[in-house]
């Protein structure tokens, strides 16, 4: 029989439990359980085996081993057998019976002889065993013993629960840490939300999924007031699509600057071949570029992949004219095309990713199919800020699961006065260069190019002159007024006076380019022009001018 009593044994019982209570470092507790129970079960070794990631069940003993930690393959020996039934096996001698792992104990020096093993359980599955091994002043352990060695098991099986449970608290504090910074660090790589760049003002709202995305915004001011901005949707979520969001932003805010130096539609196949050098094989980003130029008002447009952005025209929403083009990253020797259109088509331009379309509410209806449009239109009515109510619609008709997506809206709006399409001056030598100006700026909103619009104004200039030398008295002057008309492929100017006019009847026929009707003569009007037209009478006297875009 046991020397230690059974009060003893409970004693000890009781005080490890106590200890378990408050113990702080579970790996000596384990220590002093095994220790506890060697004693208890009056036995030369008491022994803790658990399992790793392979399989193999490594053996914390009382038995001290200098080689390191003793390792019985899976599946062998008996702790092997009971790991796998979750059955309390009681042998008299290992050494006679087969399922003896007897490598373990030669390791140590140690005959194994008689042999108690128990499964520690946690319901229905089995974290481990333990062994108690060659009692002391009796042949083998007794039913007794079972009962006393199963209690010391589920101590040991609370404190391995325990020791999963900070082990698992240590990780989700580590990976929470480590996401609090990548959040930190991605939300690092957008600009901020608000801004203004001259006359345009600039409000962005960004929400990832989760705590990190792949959506990201940009806008970037440039040489002579212009801006580049956009928004970005990277294939994929999670480390990976915020990888691939930082290359994205970073490629785009060191290489802005070159943004100057070549139209759009080149600069993004510049970035698309730097993206294809950076991202693996079968990752994209989907992109939105606009290009503002208030000085000579008009919107470069690319689209990539994404929703083309929307502009508010007479109370209505509209998609921006564009040429589709694939995501970017794919594929390096890609053409991308890009549309040029009056900044003067509208005051907002929204931008935003489909993570705003696919909210959900509670009845699984999109937020794209049943509330989009109508608050756009909402917004059209009033001068509250579009973004605001669009973004607080969009929180109120969705549930927080349905935030499958990251979202990102970016609103631009443009606050420079609008352009009058009349203009009134006085005819007159010296007097000309703000009705120049006037043809100018129009010229520009209209979307014309740089060499186009100098034309235009060139042609305009002309027929000032010619006013002033034949209509009016040259030093003198007389009042006259430019009204400028634009349409769906053209630009119209309309020239009105109240001196001599002329009719297209009077006129001689078109002459050689050295022929001259004042300034640089009506040959050269007329190449710059599509249409010229001259009307006449005692009231108003009228040219029209129009130029096919």
């Amino acid at each position: 029989m046991p020397t230690t009593t059974t009060r003893g044994r409970r004693e000890i019982l009781v005080n490890v439990a106590h200890d378990l209570s408050r113990a702080e470092n579970v790996d000596q507790l384990l220590d002093r359980i095994i220790e506890s129970a060697r004693e208890v079960m009056n036995c030369e070794v008491c022994s803790l085996l658990l399992p790793d990631e392979s399989g193999d069940m490594l053996i914390r003993s009382t038995l001290s081993s200098d080689s390191g930690p003793i390792r019985v393959p899976k599946g062998k020996g008996i702790a092997g057998e009971v790991y796998l039934t979750k059955e309390v096996v009681n042998i008299r001698d290992a050494q006679q019976d087969p399922r003896h792992f007897s490598k373990a104990g030669v390791t140590v020096g140690l005959a194994t002889h008689s042999m108690l093993t128990i499964p520690l359980l946690d319901g229905e599955s089995c974290l481990g065993v333990m062994q108690a091994i060659n009692a002391r002043d009796r042949k083998h352990f007794d039913d007794e013993d079972v009962e006393l060695f199963e209690t010391f098991g589920s101590l040991v099986a609370v404190t391995l629960i325990r020791m999963e449970a900070q082990k698992i608290a240590v990780r989700e504090a580590e990976y929470r840490q480590q996401l609090n910074l990548a959040t930190e660090i991605q939300r690092s790589f957008l600009p901020p939300s608000h801004g203004e760049v001259g006359d345009l003002h600039i409000d962005a709202f960004y929400q990832p999924a989760s705590e990190i995305g792949g959506d990201f915004y940009f806008w970037h001011p440039l040489e002579n007031g212009r801006v580049l901005l956009g928004i970005g949707d990277v294939c994929g979520k999670g480390f990976a699509a915020s990888l691939d969001m930082a290359r994205a932003s970073t490629l785009i805010a060191s290489e802005v600057h070159t943004a100057s130096r070549m139209p759009l539609s080149e600069w993004v196949q510049h970035i698309n071949r730097r993206l294809c050098a950076m991202m693996s094989q079968g990752r994209f980003i989907a992109l939105s570029f606009l290009l503002l130029s208030p000085k000579t008002r008009t919107v470069n447009v690319c689209v990539c992949g994404l929703i083309p952005p929307h502009f508010l025209r007479n109370g209505t929403w509209e998609t921006v004219p564009h040429t589709p083009n694939p995501p970017l990253g794919v594929f390096e020797g890609l053409t991308y095309h890009s549309n040029t259109v009056s900044l003067d088509l509208s005051q907002r331009w929204l931008c935003y990713s489909d993570g705003l379309l696919e909210a959900q509410n509670e009845r699984g209806e999109h937020y794209e199919d049943r509330a989009l449009e109508e608050v756009l239109n909402s917004a059209c009515s009033n001068d509250s800020n579009v973004l605001d109510l669009l973004i607080n619609s969009w929180r109120e008709f969705s549930t927080e699961a349905s935030y499958r997506d990251d979202t990102t809206v970016l609103l631009v709006q443009d606050i420079a006065p609008s352009l009058d399409p009349v203009f009134p001056f006085t005819c007159r030598p010296g007097l000309l260069q703000d009705a120049r100006d006037f043809i100018d700026r129009w010229a520009a909103a209209a979307g014309l190019d740089e060499e186009t619009a100098g034309l235009v104004v060139l042609g305009c200039d002309e027929i000032f002159s010619n006013i002033c030398k034949h209509a009016y008295c040259a030093e003198q002057g007389g009042p006259a007024e430019c009204h400028v008309v634009t349409g769906p492929g053209y630009f119209e100017v309309v020239i009105e006076h109240r001196g001599n006019g002329i009719a297209n009847e009077d006129l001689p026929d078109p002459e050689p380019p050295c022929g001259k009707i004042g300034g640089m003569g009506l040959s050269v009007v007329r190449e710059i022009f599509d249409d010229v037209d001259f009307y006449a009478s005692p009231q108003v006297s009228r040219i029209t001018l129009r130029k096919n875009l």
